[in-house]
C-alpha cells in the first residue's frame, strides 16, 4: 500500500504498493482521505491495537480503495492490515457494501498478505500488531471485536517500528469512501517511556481525534476515538 503522506514520519516511510490480490502488481497513487498519526517515538513500538468501524464500502468501485492503520520506522517495512474495496470483491467472499480485510506488509520485497475475510460496514474490526520476543517478527491479528471471530493473521520479520497512523488510500481514480470511519480504543505501547510521543500527533483532511492520554510514565498511549469523514 502507498504512503500515508500526511505526517512527516509516515510520509517518508509509507512508500510502496497497495495491498493487492496479485502482490506483484503496482498501482497509480491518486489521492488520500483523512488521517491521524503519531510518531516518531524516541523509543519503539512493541504493541498497537485499535478497532475500526469502517462504514459501508462504496456500492460500486472504479479503482481500488484501502483503509488501514499502519506502522513504519521511516526507512523499512510498512505494517498495514487493510480493508479493501476492489471493482470485484468476490475474491474474499464479500458482497455489495462489504470490505475484504487481511493482514499485510509492504517492503522491498513487494506486498505480502495473510488470509482475507469479508466484513460489513457496521462490524467492529479489531486490529492488533504485536512485536514478538525476538524483537524482529510482528504478528498481525484481526478479529471481530464483538464475536471474537478470527478474520486474518499474518507474521513476518520487520524489526522496530517508531510511528503509527491511519490511512484512507484511493488508487487508480477510485470511488472514494461513502461513509465515515471510526477507530475506537487505540492503544500504542512503547518499549520505554517517551513523554513527548503525544506531541507528535497530527491529523489531516478534516480527521479528528478525542481522548489522547498516556499512562505508565509515557510508555502506554491511548486515543479514545479517531473520526475520519467520508470522501464523497
Amino acid at each position: 500500500m502507498y504512503s500515508l503522506a500526511t505526517a512527516s514520519l509516515l510520509a517518508s516511510a509509507f512508500l510502496g504498493a497497495s495491498a493487492l490480490p496479485s502482490p506483484t502488481q503496482l498501482l497509480k497513487r491518486d489521492s488520500w482521505g483523512g488521517s491521524v498519526s503519531l510518531g516518531p517515538t524516541k523509543s519503539h513500538i512493541i504493541n498497537a491495537v485499535t478497532t475500526i468501524i469502517p462504514g459501508a464500502a462504496p456500492p460500486t468501485q472504479n479503482g481500488e480503495l484501502f483503509l488501514w492503520p499502519g506502522m513504519s520506522n521511516g526507512t523499512g517495512d510498512l505494517i498495514q492490515t487493510t480493508l479493501e474495496s476492489w471493482p470485484d470483491n468476490s475474491w474474499c467472499g464479500a458482497t455489495t457494501g462489504q470490505w475484504c480485510v487481511r493482514g499485510s506488509l509492504f517492503g522491498s520485497f513487494g506486498q505480502l498478505s495473510g488470509n482475507a475475510s469479508p466484513v460489513s460496514g457496521t462490524d467492529h474490526v479489531k486490529i492488533e500488531y504485536t512485536l514478538q520476543s525476538n524483537g524482529q517478527n510482528w504478528t498481525q491479528t484481526v478479529t471481530n471485536a464483538v464475536t471474537g471471530a478470527a478474520l486474518s493473521s499474518f507474521n513476518h520479520v520487520s524489526g522496530p517500528m517508531t510511528g503509527w497512523g491511519t490511512g484512507t488510500e484511493c488508487d487508480s481514480d477510485c470511488s472514494g469512501t461513502v461513509a465515515a470511519q471510526q477507530y475506537v480504543g487505540t492503544t500504542i505501547t512503547l518499549a520505554a517511556a517517551d513523554t513527548t510521543f503525544g506531541d507528535t500527533i497530527a491529523s489531516a483532511q478534516a480527521a479528528t481525534y478525542t481522548g489522547l492520554s498516556s499512562s505508565s510514565g509515557g510508555k502506554i498511549w491511548s486515543i479514545e476515538t479517531i473520526n475520519i469523514p467520508a470522501m464523497v
